[in-house]
């Protein structure tokens, strides 16, 4: 199921001034850009009931303002459609994306926007400095994220853990309890524990570094400029304020735990 969430504000004047903005761009609606997301609310990406705040939000904004369009749309489809390369008619996906072999069978990727550690959220009440701890601790974890591994291979908990679709059912199982901890990115677990920081905290942080990118679909004749202007957002300093507003520095102070030796 698609569900539409909402159409973000007009753009500013000077949408498309710059000199490469529009130029190839092909939207699946006339003026508009329609981003694909599966997790709304996430603390720190999309914020709000009509996912109009947050990074990547913010980030959406900046990218049709590059490309010249007017405003942005933004479509709720489940993480296990976008995965497998089905945006629901969306032009790109902004869902805090991990680009993986197997998802570049059906989906193109644009350069990195956001490098992401993997973070543990856990409870308030859970501890944890190194991997023992981590051991003890009772998991949830996703069968569609690229996380899931680390846990299974390298953190190797005492019990099986939890096992459930998506991130939204992990992250509710750990909510009520059932679990202690759950391992997402860095950015995506500091996010949640700001939003609920008597229920949650993040206690450490794994040597795995990750990217997240936009993903469009397979052959999209829009792959180019998107990877381009997201390169010049970068180099302009956009994607580094974006970052600060919404996700903060923080990450620079979560404890790295190492999972070898």
């Amino acid at each position: 199921m698609v569900a539409l969430l909402a159409a973000a504000a007009l753009l500013t004047a000077g949408c498309g001034s710059d000199h490469n903005a529009g130029a190839r761009f092909e939207p699946a609606e006339p003026g508009v850009l329609t981003v694909a997301t599966a997790f709304v609310p996430a603390p720190g990406f999309w914020e709000g009931r009509s996912a109009t705040a947050g990074f990547e939000a913010a980030l959406a904004r900046a990218l049709a303002h590059r490309l010249g369009l007017r405003s942005v749309v933004v479509k709720q489809v489940p993480f296990a459609s976008l995965v497998a390369g089905r945006l629901g008619g969306a032009d790109i996906a902004l869902s805090q994306l991990t680009p993986t072999d197997e998802r570049e069978k059906s989906l193109d990727f644009s350069t990195p926007y956001l490098t992401a550690p993997a973070g543990v959220l856990a409870l308030r009440r859970v501890q944890a400095s190194d991997v023992q701890d981590l051991r003890g601790l009772r998991w949830v974890v996703s069968r569609f994220s690229t996380l899931t591994r680390i846990v299974d291979d390298e953190i190797r908990p005492d019990r099986a853990p939890i096992v459930v679709d998506d991130r939204a059912q992990a992250v509710a199982v750990l909510r009520a309890g059932r679990a202690d901890a759950l391992l997402l990115d860095l950015p995506v677990a500091l996010g949640l524990a700001h939003d609920d920081p008597e229920r949650f905290h993040v206690p450490g942080q794994l040597p795995h570094d990750g990217d997240l990118a936009a993903a469009l679909p397979g052959g999209s004749p829009n792959h180019e400029i998107v990877d381009s202007e997201i390169r010049r957002l970068q180099a302009d300093g956009t994607i580094d304020k974006l970052v600060t507003r919404w996700l903060g520095e923080a990450e620079q102070d979560v404890p790295l735990i190492r999972t070898e030796g």
